[in-house]
């Protein structure tokens, strides 16, 4: 009796978990493609810039890059202001043509 009770509760135990949960997946997705451009925005300046992507403000330090990936439209804005730029100024806005590119800010 203690026997079939053990082989009953190791078989309910095992039809519980199923060990091919995760081999199929009942609702795939599509792969989907990533149309962001990937670039590097080189500060050449001798003190940092803060730039706005978006919604976030990034801070560039003296001789150091940031590298950004965004999508094709993106404005890059100056969020601080330095001699060539006023805050809120317009740096570049992403294009194809800058892919794989290296800008560089002052």
């Amino acid at each position: 009796m203690i026997y079939t009770s053990l082989a009953v509760l190791a078989l309910s135990a095992s039809a519980a978990i199923n060990p091919f949960t995760n081999l199929v997946h009942m609702h795939p997705r599509p792969a989907q493609t990533d149309n962001r451009i990937n670039l590097v925005l080189v500060n050449n300046g001798s003190s940092f810039r803060d730039v706005k992507i978006g919604d976030h403000v990034y801070t560039v330090l003296a001789s150091h890059n940031l590298s950004i990936k965004a999508p094709v439209g993106t404005v890059v804005y100056a969020a601080s202001a330095s001699l060539e730029h006023h805050r809120g100024d317009p740096i570049l806005m992403v294009t194809s043509e800058l892919k794989d590119r290296v800008v560089a800010i002052k």
